[in-house]
């Protein structure tokens, strides 16, 4: 069976790359912003799946590995910014706090129409930030693609410590997905 990343995500690539995957990339297409939902794991998850199971109905005798991230601060989900301001804004909101980073999964496979999916958390203390070197941030990396205004760049540049499975590393947890592409007949 033909194995299919849902993403262009470099990061996510890695993650396959690492897994020694032969896959292929078909980013789907979805309206993320039609998802809802109060619980950002259970979000995370519902927005995986909607991915997974788009481009699996497209692609027969197929597994599916798709993959959503998102950023919350207290009680607010961060997703992708809608400008630079909004990400600047993010990024000095997480100066001197915990932030966590949630990673969801799902794999889709398309000639069972079996679904498997989790989220996983990660937590990052931020140390104080400057408006400086915020600034420097944003001009190196691609902000406004990445939830929360930040990759694994940046949360490594940021943060204090760690603590979790450090999906945010892969946007993918790799762990999970070992177990799931196992479940699907894959040999990993």
């Amino acid at each position: 069976m033909r194995i299919i990343l849902a993403s262009q995500s470099a990061f996510r690539k890695r993650a396959l790359d690492i897994l020694g995957l032969k896959y292929e990339t078909t980013p789907s297409s979805i309206d993320e912003k039609a998802i809802r939902d109060s619980d950002p794991m259970a979000l995370a998850r519902k927005l995986s799946e909607a991915k997974a199971k788009a481009v699996g109905e497209k692609n027969p005798d197929s597994i599916v590995i798709a993959s959503d991230l998102l950023v919350t601060l207290g009680n607010k989900v961060y997703e992708k910014p809608e400008n630079e301001e909004d990400a600047f804004r993010m990024l000095r909101s997480y100066s001197g706090k915990e932030v966590s980073v949630i990673t969801g999964l799902a794999i889709y496979n398309s000639a069972t129409m079996k679904l498997l999916s989790t989220a996983v958390k990660d937590t990052a203390k931020f140390r104080s930030l400057t408006d400086s070197e915020i600034r420097d941030y944003m001009a190196r990396y691609p902000v406004l693609k990445c939830a929360g205004a930040f990759e694994g760049d940046g949360l490594l540049r940021f943060s204090e410590s760690f603590s979790g499975k450090l999906a945010f590393l892969t946007a993918l947890p790799i762990n999970e997905l070992v177990l799931f592409l196992r479940e699907n007949g894959v040999n990993v």
